[in-house]
């Protein structure tokens, strides 16, 4: 099963909104707008556990750290595949085109980018355990295959937030 089977599988229902008079979800900027802001918080504290994992110092036996440094890396994929299901499935992204039709393509980019970080969060997770303690400067290399990656995530984030800021300042009145 893929990522996105497995997000339809345990996110298929929209979670960003609130269960209206008929059971129907109804969306709303505030419960939105707090939803998106949680997520994104959650998935930087998990980040700081990651960089925290990374700057551990450990023996001489790389082993127990490279080990950690999986474990953690794991965390992180597993978040973020979360969090993409979420504005995937989860009604999200919907709801930013069903109120902003003219950033269709935007979304569409955005969702492109969701594609690319889990197959990237794949690849770095699969050189994570390919490390060895025979390698030369396996910390060196662990921290730069994560680093990359989170590289990656806070653009795409930064991409995000200007597109939520769009959808709501201008339906709000508010100036870019």
């Amino acid at each position: 099963m893929n990522s996105v089977e497995l997000a339809k599988s345990e996110f298929g229902k929209n979670i960003f909104g609130s269960l209206g008079p008929s059971g129907e979800t109804v969306m709303d900027d505030d419960t939105i707008i707090r939803r998106v802001r949680d997520e994104h918080e959650r998935l930087r504290e998990i980040t700081d556990a990651l960089n925290s994992s990374l700057l551990q110092k450990g023996g001489d036996d790389l082993r127990p750290w490279l080990a950690e440094v999986c474990k953690s890396f794991e965390h992180f994929r597993a978040h973020l595949i979360h969090r993409i299901a979420l504005e995937e499935i989860g009604g999200f992204l919907d709801y930013v085109v069903d109120k902003r039709p003219d950033l269709v393509n935007q979304v569409n980019h955005l969702k492109q980018g969701h594609a690319n970080m889990i197959e990237m969060a794949g690849k770095t997770l699969g050189h994570l355990k390919e490390l060895s303690t025979s390698d030369t400067d396996p910390r060196g290399q662990a921290r730069t295959y994560v680093k990359i990656m989170l590289s990656e995530v806070d653009y795409h984030e930064e991409v995000e937030n200007l597109l939520v800021s769009s959808v709501f300042n201008d339906e709000i009145g508010g100036e870019e």
